[in-house]
């Protein structure tokens, strides 16, 4: 269900960790997986939820700020940067939960909202390269420009791949992926993408909401904790 909630790096990333990877090999052996999520589009884009144009008009924010946080992943104190992580997200939905109207029904983007928008992205794509719940920090944006959570969680399938391409770059010359376990976990995502996109449409939007709260409290509690 993660694919239409965004938070899954933040639940696959401690058990990495847990079965032994160190933290930043955690990471990075976590976007490979996180590659193949994205054949989830191909079914949100038959059921009309995918805002192309938005999309691709973001990639390039996207790319700055997540080559920006890749770069730094490696030396950041992890420690202190979860808990920072967590706190923002448990803040953040405070926000959300106070407008209840959010994420249901669509708006129309003003040229405004829109700059604004481009500027979330970079800030959004640097904090997902550096650690991880990009759907998290994506939806944000994509909710801030007016999108309802099912368009949310199927328009960043188009800037998704580029913060995991571009730090994977940065992680591959640093020898930080474990091909073994990255390559179960590219088909495992890809198997729960696509059953989890079907679930999704079927929920609607008001499910979606709510599962996306419970996802980004558990996130931000294992980030503190």
């Amino acid at each position: 269900m993660t694919v239409t909630t965004g938070g899954g790096g933040m639940i696959l990333i401690p058990l990495l960790i847990f079965f032994g990877l160190p933290p930043s090999q955690a990471i990075a052996t976590n976007r490979v997986g996180g590659l193949s999520s994205n054949v989830a589009i191909l079914k949100f884009h038959k059921h009309g939820k995918v805002k192309w144009k938005l999309g691709v008009s973001l990639i390039i924010p996207t790319l700055i700020g997540a080559i920006a946080g890749a770069s730094i992943v490696v030396n950041i104190d992890q420690d202190l940067f979860k808990k920072l992580l967590g706190s923002v997200i448990l803040i953040s939905l405070l926000l959300l939960t106070q407008r209840g109207k959010i994420g249901i029904k669509g708006k129309k983007i003003s040229k405004g909202r829109f700059i604004a928008g481009w500027f979330l992205t970079i800030l959004a794509s640097f904090l997902g390269g550096m650690f991880a719940s990009t759907g998290v920090w994506f939806t944000y944006v994509y909710l801030f420009l007016g999108l309802t959570f099912l368009q949310s969680a199927a328009t960043r399938k188009i800037t998704g791949p580029m913060i995991n391409l571009s730090s994977l770059v940065i992680f591959w010359f640093a020898g930080l992926i474990n091909w073994q376990v990255a390559g179960a976990m590219f088909l495992a995502s890809a198997i729960g993408a696509w059953i989890g996109a079907g679930i999704g449409l079927k929920l609607g939007n008001i499910w979606i909401k709510r599962l996306f709260i419970f996802f980004a409290v558990l996130s931000a509690l294992k980030l503190i904790f």
